[in-house]
């Protein structure tokens, strides 16, 4: 399976008698005392421990100052789950003789349950000591640190308030790994069902929002088989689902990441995603919402520790169906260490990165971490999301809404169901960038139909990262718009003059609405016109700024691919300012677009120009969006 995370205690006994030369006492010294501890010792090594510790209680009856007995019973209670009795019975074995080892596993006790101070004199107890192994101070060293720090973060908690989701989504059987759509409309997660007489299965589950909430989950029948799935994510378009599948027969190593699309309504027979994939472990996938990189965790070589994360970027799918790769990247010092770093998940705003590490300081096992991603791949020092969201115990990874404000995740909170999925609202500290999106609709103009069609997304700072997508075959589309940019916007389609439109986020610091419309597409025939809002000119001058540049490219890319037609260039402006000096500024940009498509090759006869100044408002002048709006270039079909 695939959920869980693998913890082993080496006994304190071996330590000690390793060590240490045991304090004998005279009761100790009794060979019939002796020979029933060794009886005690046989049953521990094979895990019979009820028996170990009935004997045990009789040779503390007979010899109440044997340390070892009480030793030996610490390492059964901590191999149990039984940290009280653990703690007692080192606390005995600590009162008959004062050893490091014995102060090192008490603090070990106490971290493991959250007692922090009691830890913390445990371990500075130890350091001082100065009788521990060669190279074992510089990990007491971080393991005072995380005391210190836990201390500290139950001190100053965020906000954490979890509320289950309901029995539509949870059951008796354990579920986990939420992902939530970038639209907030559905739900994917693994399920755990447990069949009489054999295997627990994990399979994917899905619930769609309605008005009374999440509906009742249903399996993902095109990708569930007879074998494992799990560690889920999905493209922000919920069209490509990444996951990891374990020990299949076209497997590379362990465990591997698979990919399915959703066509026609359903979901494709999942493929080994192929080059992401090595002879090692690789799980857990998040993908970015621009459909660049995909963030997972592996143990492959060349990392800094354990496991490690890395991210892929993806250039496409190739001839025969399958994705092309780049070279994987390993994420940095920033965010690896020698420890595990597991749970990768990069925000819809391809910024806040939050993962799970049990090396970074934290408050014990494995702790919850946001980074922030700047430049395109440098990752600031991680941010433990502190308490009570990260505890003494291990926590899993989240998934966080497109608003930025609603995370999910699994917890073991109700002894009766198991892992459920549980949602809660983020510390505005932890939050992260929120992001909008746009949703559509494709049609033609005139006959009202569906049409496939191909999506152009261009962050108009970094053009070169420029997104493409496709519909759906009914015409729709979902894509991400993180704040923080200003964005082009372009639907082509083969025989229909390219729909513009423009997105300015750059200066948004709140959640905006999502952008939710019908794109009609004109058919290409004489007297069709298309308004292009992406070409950008200084103020009250007609030079042509960098940012229109790829505005302009795809104009002569249309004119390049029909090049029968001829068309008429009209500059608009709004009606700030001289009635008079509008008309002539709107004919002296057209004049520069004219001017800018024949130095590219496009013939002088094909083009006119004409300016209309702030004649044609295609919206009112009375807002900035409106105005906005009104300073437009269009295009005009004069013939074929």
């Amino acid at each position: 399976m695939i959920r869980f995370f693998i913890y082993k205690k080496v006994p304190l006994l071996i330590f000690v008698s390793a060590f240490f030369v045991p304090v004998l006492s005279e009761a100790q010294s009794n060979q019939r005392v002796q020979k029933q501890f060794d009886k005690a010792l046989g049953y521990y090594k094979a895990q019979e421990y009820k028996q170990a510790i009935e004997v045990l209680d009789k040779v503390i009856g007979k010899a109440p100052r044997f340390q070892d007995a009480y030793l030996l019973l610490s390492d059964i209670y901590g191999e149990t789950n039984n940290t009280e009795m653990e703690i007692a019975n080192l606390l005995e074995a600590q009162e008959i003789s004062q050893k490091p080892l014995i102060c090192y596993h008490l603090a070990e006790a106490f971290f493991s349950i959250g007692e922090y101070e009691k830890a913390l004199l445990g371990y500075n107890s130890y350091l001082n000591d100065g009788e521990m192994a060669e190279g074992r101070r510089e990990g007491i060293l971080r393991k005072i640190g995380n005391c210190r720090f836990a201390i500290t973060a139950k001190n100053n908690p965020v906000d954490f308030a979890p509320e289950r989701l309901s029995n539509n989504i949870n059951s008796i059987c354990d579920e986990y790994w939420p992902v939530i759509s970038l639209d907030q409309t559905k739900l994917v997660f693994t399920r755990l069902i447990t069949y009489p007489g054999r295997f627990p299965q994990e399979d994917f589950y899905f619930s769609v929002s309605g008005t009374d909430g999440w509906g009742e989950a249903k399996p993902i029948l095109e990708i569930n088989t007879g074998q494992n799935e799990g560690a889920e994510t999905l493209s922000s378009d919920g069209k490509l689902l990444f996951f990891t599948a374990c020990n299949r027969p076209d497997g590379r190593g362990s465990c591997d990441i698979y990919f399915s699309r959703f066509v026609d309504g359903k979901w494709t027979k999942a493929k080994n995603a192929g080059g992401v994939n090595t002879g090692g472990w690789e799980s857990q996938p998040s993908f970015s919402s621009d459909n660049r990189f995909l963030y997972f965790s592996s143990n492959r070589s060349g990392g800094k520790g354990k496991k490690d994360i890395w991210r892929i970027q993806m250039k496409g799918f190739g001839s025969q169906g399958g994705i092309v790769w780049g070279e994987p990247q390993n994420l940095g010092d920033s965010i690896n260490t020698p420890g595990d770093e597991i749970s990768p998940f990069i925000h819809p705003n391809n910024r806040d990165f939050y993962f799970v590490s049990d090396y970074h300081t934290g408050m014990g096992g494995y702790d919850l971490f946001t980074s922030r991603l700047s430049a395109g791949s440098v990752f600031s020092r991680p941010v433990n999301l502190g308490y009570p969201i990260n505890t003494q115990n291990d926590e899993q990874g989240l998934d966080i809404s497109a608003d930025g404000q609603t995370a999910y995740f699994a917890s073991a909170r109700d002894n009766t169901t198991g892992l459920d999925i549980y949602s809660f609202v983020l510390d505005e500290s932890i939050r992260p960038t929120p992001v909008t999106y746009v949703r559509a609709n494709v049609i033609d103009a005139k006959t009202k139909q569906s049409l496939h069609a191909t999506i152009n997304l261009i962050d108009l700072a970094q053009p070169e990262n420029e997104r493409t997508e496709e519909t759906d075959n009914s015409g729709g589309l979902l894509a991400c718009l993180p704040l923080g940019a200003n964005y082009a916007f372009n639907v082509l389609k083969e025989g229909y003059l390219f729909y513009s439109r423009s997105f300015f986020l750059e200066e948004a610091q709140t959640l905006c609405e999502p952008y939710v419309f019908i794109i009609g597409l004109q058919p290409i025939e004489p007297g069709a016109e298309m308004d292009l809002y992406n070409i950008y000119f200084e103020t009250d001058s007609f030079s042509i700024l960098p940012a229109s540049e790829p505005e302009l490219k795809r104009l002569l890319v249309f004119l390049n691919n029909n090049p029968s037609l001829s068309i008429e260039i009209q500059g608009h402006t709004d009606d700030t300012g001289n009635k008079g000096k509008n008309q002539a500024l709107s004919e002296l940009r057209a004049k520069s677009v004219a001017a800018y498509l024949v130095e590219k090759g496009i013939k002088e006869g094909r083009l006119s120009y004409k300016g209309f100044g702030q004649c044609r408002p295609v919206a009112s002048n009375g807002t900035e969006e409106g105005r906005r709006l009104n300073r437009r270039t269009t295009i005009k079909i004069l013939g074929n």
